[in-house]
C-alpha cells in the first residue's frame, strides 16, 4: 500500500468517525428555469445523496474578517471524502441549514485525491441559484 493510499484511507476513517450526516443535491440533476435576465431558479432538486461532512477549521479566516470589519455570516467550510461527487452550485443540507457549494478544493498527494474541502454559502445569503 502506498503512502497516498494510506493517507486517503486514514482520512476516510476520520471523516466517518467524526463527521456529521448531510444531504447532497446535485445541481446538474435539478429542475431549473431561467428568467429573461438570465437568473436561474431551481424548482425541484430531486433526491438527495447521504454523505458525511466534517466542519472545516476556518477560525483564522473568520478572525481576519472580523478584524477588517468584513461580513462573514453564512460562509462555512466542510471536509468531505475523496469519493464524493460534488460540484459548484450543488446544494448541501447539514444540521437543518441549506448551503450552496461555492468552491471546491482538492487535497492531493502523489496524484491521489485525499479529501475535498468545500466552501459554502447559506442559501438565504445567496439570491438566485
Amino acid at each position: 500500500m502506498t503512502l497516498a493510499t494510506s493517507l486517503r484511507n486514514a482520512a476516510r476513517t476520520l471523516i466517518n468517525t467524526f463527521g456529521n450526516s448531510a444531504s447532497l443535491y446535485s445541481y446538474s440533476g435539478a429542475t431549473k428555469s431561467e428568467n429573461t435576465e438570465g437568473d436561474v431558479a431551481v424548482s425541484d432538486w430531486g433526491s438527495a445523496t447521504a454523505i458525511t461532512v466534517v466542519d472545516g477549521d476556518n477560525m483564522k479566516e473568520e478572525l481576519a474578517k472580523s478584524m477588517q470589519g468584513m461580513e462573514s455570516i453564512g460562509d462555512d467550510e466542510k471536509i468531505v471524502r475523496d469519493n464524493v461527487t460534488i460540484s459548484v452550485n450543488d446544494r448541501l443540507t447539514a444540521n437543518s441549514v441549506e448551503y450552496r457549494v461555492e468552491s471546491l478544493r482538492e487535497v492531493r498527494t502523489q496524484d491521489t485525491l485525499i479529501i475535498q474541502i468545500i466552501t459554502l454559502s447559506r442559501e438565504g445569503q445567496t439570491s438566485d441559484w
